[in-house]
């Protein structure tokens, strides 16, 4: 190996590295919330378990994206922006597709008979979120042209997850009001409150992108 070519790997910024993987990890979770729509739309358990079984290879292609993110983050000498900050959004990004897999792991393991009419809002507000998150996480690359238009999609994010929190209260509202099934109570109400969880995870990779704003853009 040409000794500039050897230092040129070490030393020179590899900025494009980083944000291809970034955006395939966003495409990751989009494409999880939308496989957890047809979950939450299907009583089918044949149906629940070949899409749970879409969502955990997603993770697991998820775990293989963030593993090559932090590895490329411990080979590279100057990075685009803070590695802390790369780190912490690769690791909350992680959390959104965790977060539906533990959803949709919870609706094949506990085969509820019927998911309440709250789960499908509440999935379709998280892929709001996820598409948001999409659309910040490729602007990043050009974020000193359009930091205006990054902290409007991070804000949007924060107010997909107070609508998200709203569902979630008035779904603990209505189902111990009418739910008489203990057990099934307890069911719904763990897998409701994962799918509500990924929207927070979303929600805090807006806040992870809104100080990277503020420090470089």
């Amino acid at each position: 190996m040409k000794l500039n070519t050897f230092f040129s790997r070490i030393f020179i910024p590899k900025e494009d590295k980083f944000y291809p993987i970034l955006s395939s990890m966003s495409d990751n979770i989009l494409v999880g919330s939308n496989l957890l729509i047809n979950l939450t739309q299907t009583a089918d358990k044949e149906d629940r378990r070949s899409i749970y079984k879409q969502i955990k290879a997603l993770e697991t292609k998820g775990d293989g994206i963030v593993g090559n993110l932090f590895n490329e983050l411990n080979n590279t000498f100057i990075t685009p922006f803070d590695r802390e900050d790369i780190n912490a959004l690769g690791e909350e990004l992680d959390n959104v597709l965790d977060c539906i897999t533990s959803a949709a792991k919870r609706v094949v393991m506990y085969q509820p008979n019927n998911l309440p009419k709250q789960s499908v809002k509440l999935a379709m507000l998280l892929k709001d979120a996820c598409l948001l998150v999409q659309s910040a996480v490729n602007e990043l690359r050009t974020m000193k042209k359009s930091p205006k238009l990054i902290k409007a999609l991070c804000t949007q994010l924060h107010e997909i997850e107070n609508k998200a929190d709203n569902v979630y209260e008035l779904f603990i509202i209505d189902i111990f009001a009418k739910e008489k099934d203990g057990i099934e109570l307890i069911k719904l109400k763990e897998i409701m409150q994962e799918i509500e969880r990924a929207t927070d995870k979303a929600d805090s990779v807006g806040k992870i992108i809104k100080t990277i704003i503020v420090k470089y853009a």
